[in-house]
């Protein structure tokens, strides 16, 4: 069994049929220090089995410099016949150097700009930055900006470039967990603000989805650190426990980007939920915890049995439970990635499918796939 396949197939079966998907984030690159590698096929064939329209490509972090990396992300737009849309990369360090590549880039057909605070040290409050700022606004242009993990809070720098060059729009990728709680209060009064998906906790995104317009939210993969199902798993199913209607669907799906790339802000599509999104039984909370924990320990290298162990015990419900299903379905996704694991598989290959069951845990009235419920009886 395809643990991930089964749970993004019933997961967006909550969305409408006719949505486009579009990717807002994704990477292709072989030199980022951090050793993640992704080439335009593998990331075309990933797109392929989640049924996605296209995405955003960039290039990874490269210290070599970005005009050739620059170069190669033009040549995959272009050979994936407009599936792939292409994001120019500079370094604010280098001054004018930077401004002369996004020049450039504009003129070939790029269609937005990726800043990397983390992984170019810099500051938002960068006077380059300013000058980027001002020539992508000027053509009608995005800007991608990392605002996750491993940065000082650049919200009020971003707010100050946002009322110095009205024209400009502004991404904050990773859901903006640097800063979402300084930003969303005051969203409506910037309309050049946006946010994205590409961030593995389905906490963060419902508290993302849960004070910010669905006008405002790009959905976003950040393949090859994440992955097209996994993160549409994850954004179909609080999306949907938030009550989203086919307009709002639409426009965090995909509508949004489209409209970013093309020059034109996109049409307010709906207002946040006015009710909690999360389930009000404490159980999930307790089992969130237990699924996230062990999601951290993975990423960090470490067992994550124990964990894991304490959310396959949370699952064991009375018969005639309310989410007997759900939690049934839950804990044979456990057992089949604890089995994956003993049978040798890379943990990288747990982790996803496990992010997107974790996500069930905190939207368990949206649907459950009935051959993870099958097999929980087998």
């Amino acid at each position: 069994m395809d643990l991930l396949a089964s749970w993004y197939t019933a997961s967006m079966s909550a969305l409408p049929p006719d949505i486009e998907i579009w990717d807002a984030h994704t990477h292709t690159g072989s030199n980022d220090p951090d050793g993640v590698i992704g080439d335009s096929r593998h990331l075309l064939t990933r797109l392929d089995e989640a049924g996605h329209s296209g995405a955003v490509i960039m290039t990874s972090r490269d210290p070599g410099g970005y005009r050739e990396p620059n170069d190669r992300i033009q040549a995959e737009a272009t050979a994936s016949e407009g599936r792939l849309l292409p994001f120019v990369r500079i370094d604010p360090r280098t001054g004018d150097e930077a401004i002369t590549e996004l020049e450039r880039c504009i003129d070939a057909g790029f269609v937005g700009l990726k800043l990397h605070p983390r992984g170019e040290q810099f500051s938002m409050a960068d006077p380059v930055v300013h000058r980027a700022a001002t020539l992508v606004a000027e053509a009608g242009l995005p800007i991608l900006v990392h605002a996750g993990r491993g940065i000082p809070s650049l919200g009020r720098d971003v707010v100050h470039l946002l009322e110095s060059i009205p024209d400009l729009n502004v991404i904050l990728a990773h859901a903006a967990i640097s800063d979402l709680s300084r930003l969303a209060p005051i969203v409506d009064d910037h309309p050049g603000l946006f946010f994205d998906t590409a961030w593995w906790s389905s906490a963060s995104i419902a508290q993302l989805v849960s004070c910010v317009p669905p006008s405002r939210i790009l959905y976003a993969s950040d393949t090859p650190y994440g992955r097209p199902m996994m993160s549409a798993t994850v954004a179909a199913r609080v999306t949907a426990a938030a009550g989203y209607d086919h307009a709002s669907f639409s426009a965090v799906m995909g509508g949004n980007l489209r409209a970013l790339v093309e020059g034109r802000r996109p049409r307010y599509a709906g207002a946040p939920p006015t009710v909690p999104i999360l389930p009000k039984e404490p159980l999930f909370t307790s089992l969130y915890a237990d699924l996230h924990g062990g999601i951290g320990e993975i990423l960090q290298g470490c067992d994550p049995a124990q964990a894991l162990s304490l959310a396959r015990l949370t699952c064991e419900v009375p018969e005639g439970h309310r989410y007997a299903d759900t939690l049934a379905a839950i804990a044979a996704s456990i057992d089949h990635l604890a089995a994956t694991e003993a049978a040798g598989d890379v943990r990288g290959r747990i982790a996803r499918p496990l992010i997107a069951v974790a996500s069930v845990a905190l939207t368990p009235d949206q649907p459950v796939p009935d051959d993870v419920i099958a097999s929980s009886s087998s």
